[in-house]
């Protein structure tokens, strides 16, 4: 990965099962200061493997090998602990409809979750939505973003 640096969260705890999927986010917040700021806050309990700022920088949140808080209670298949076998990435985005994602979120993404999905041997890229859509609509399709295309 290009463009790194790490912004280390509190927010993480040992994994229960092998990563196997990549769970999209975005994180509805109005600056990437904000959500890192949050992400750092004790009170938050939340956390993201990476974050995909605007400009396409990407921050590291929270080491692979270990359990961010990015999914709460959902489910992917049979599994009802998603963060113990995802990996999170955050795009920095309002979540508003108002706020697309820029073209170098979306190249940098791709590049990360090509990256990951080699590294571990990811079966699947969702949607927070799809692991929690009782509670969730994210990340917002804009016109330009399809999530096949990060499958």
């Amino acid at each position: 990965m290009t463009k790194t640096d790490w912004v280390l969260s509190p927010h993480h705890n040992e994994r229960k099962g092998r990563i196997q999927l990549i769970v999209l986010h975005c994180d509805a917040s109005p600056s990437e200061k904000a959500t890192l700021s949050w992400l750092a806050n004790p009170a938050s309990k939340v956390s993201y493997h990476a974050l995909v700022h605007r400009d396409g920088w990407v921050s590291r949140i929270v080491p692979d090998e270990r359990r961010a808080w990015h999914a709460g209670k959902g489910q992917w298949r049979e599994h009802t602990d998603v963060n113990s076998i995802s990996l999170g990435l955050a795009f920095a985005n309002r979540h508003d409809g108002k706020d697309p994602l820029t073209q170098a979120q979306l190249d940098i993404a791709q590049a990360v979750v090509q990256y990951w999905r080699q590294r571990y041997d990811i079966i699947e890229v969702v949607g927070h939505r799809d692991v929690a859509p009782r509670r969730k609509t994210d990340p917002y399709l804009a016109p330009h973003f399809r999530l096949e295309d990060y499958a």
